[in-house]
């Protein structure tokens, strides 16, 4: 009981408001996302910062995907355990835990859980393989991880700001900076294009129409950094080009969002 009452009063202690990374990325117990949703249900500034946050996770959540390991690699880890010699005892061996070998338990931390694509992974795996396998084989998307820190910058700039426009299928949100005079385009429901097409980003301002990249899309979510600077007051524009893009638009816009 004195434990549960000290845990109650030291949650009723802490500001919710200062909560909103731990929620955006499930940090909070129980009791504590109970207290930080009733706060949220009572404050739109709050609501609006966890929204944000919780886009900015899932977004870099999505930069680096899980990798599966291959077979390969699971062999060369269990022949390094089995080949590393080991030192020689100074006492007598203990009995054995119940635990099992150092190998049965690799085995399996192998099995209960996925290797991730982090520094770490990539340092073991060029370990192991010894020069044979590339540690870059696991990162194919460095492109996709600058993007993420990209985005998490503008996010993060104290001039940040987002406006939404409904979609036919979904919903488009840009999220700019004119600090950094950069921005970025997230849209949920934008349907693939056939081979020869592609989506297009431009900037639409009193400096004219420039080309700010191409935006893939496979019918959920997709996002995006755009390319180039953004001026203040530009207008973001989508529209559907020739595969590789156009100097200049050849069609009509489906999305276009202010940022005045």
């Amino acid at each position: 009981m004195t434990d549960n009452n000290s845990a109650d009063n030291k949650r009723d202690d802490v500001d919710p408001s200062t909560q909103t990374g731990s929620y955006a990325l499930g940090a909070l117990d129980a009791g504590e996302v109970a207290a930080f949703e009733k706060h949220l249900a009572e404050h739109a500034e709050t609501r609006n910062e966890a929204t944000e946050l919780s886009d900015t996770a899932v977004l870099l959540g999505l930069a680096v995907p899980p990798v599966a390991p291959p077979p390969s690699l699971k062999a060369s880890i269990m022949d390094q355990l089995d080949a590393t010699p080991q030192l020689p005892a100074e006492a007598p061996p203990a009995p054995p835990l119940l635990a099992g070998p150092a190998e049965t338990r690799a085995r399996a931390r192998w099995a209960s859980r996925p290797v991730v694509a982090l520094a770490s992974a990539a340092a073991v795996i060029g370990l192991i393989a010894g020069g044979g396998v590339v540690a870059t084989s696991v990162f194919q998307n460095n492109q996709r991880q600058e993007q993420a820190d990209l985005f998490a910058a503008i996010n993060a700039a104290s001039d940040s700001q987002r406006r939404s426009v409904e979609l036919a299928d979904g919903t488009a949100t840009l999220v700019w900076s004119d600090e950094l005079q950069a921005s970025a385009l997230i849209v949920d429901g934008l349907e693939p294009l056939p081979s020869d097409k592609d989506y297009e980003l431009w900037y639409i301002g009193e400096s004219g129409i420039r080309s700010a990249g191409i935006l893939s899309a496979d019918g959920s979510r997709t996002w995006r950094v755009l390319e180039g600077s953004k001026e203040p007051g530009d207008t973001i524009g989508v529209t559907v080009e020739p595969r590789g893009g156009s100097e200049q638009p050849t069609t009509d816009p489906i999305i276009a969002i202010e940022s005045a």
